[in-house]
């Protein structure tokens, strides 16, 4: 397996994980990004909405490299790359209005899984180079 599977799969089960987690202790969000807003109800609601959505962009990529189906594979790391653009675009709009240290790892870790994801979407589906 090449190097640009390996880290869109590597992506992808951390998005699982990563949603899977926020899904079922949407207040963790607390800790590692939005602050005490984590313990409010509605703040919830989207934790857990935005949980969802990482489950199923990471399930549908593992699954298109599972199946060896590249050019899906690379669709799904586009759209990860476009969901995590965002996480990165809004976090950083907000900075100034979030926990210091926790914008500034959120901001890091989306900044990186775009990359990553966007290596993934450029990367797959192509010949390997010799």
């Amino acid at each position: 397996m090449d190097a640009i599977k390996l880290l869109a799969g590597g992506l992808a089960v951390n998005r699982i994980a990563f949603g899977a987690n926020y899904l079922v202790r949407p207040r963790n969000a607390g800790s590692s990004w939005i602050g005490r807003a984590a313990r409010k109800p509605g703040a919830q609601v989207m934790v857990r909405s935005q949980a969802a959505r990482d489950v199923a962009l990471g399930l549908g990529a593992l699954w298109s490299l599972a199946r060896r189906r590249d050019d899906d594979a690379r669709v799904w790391m586009a759209a990860h790359a476009l969901a995590d653009g965002a996480d990165t675009a809004v976090t950083w709009a907000a900075r100034d209005r979030l926990p210091k240290r926790r914008a500034r790892l959120a901001l890091a870790v989306a900044a990186g899984s775009t990359a990553v994801a966007a290596i993934g979407a450029a990367g797959l589906g192509r010949p390997a180079s010799p």
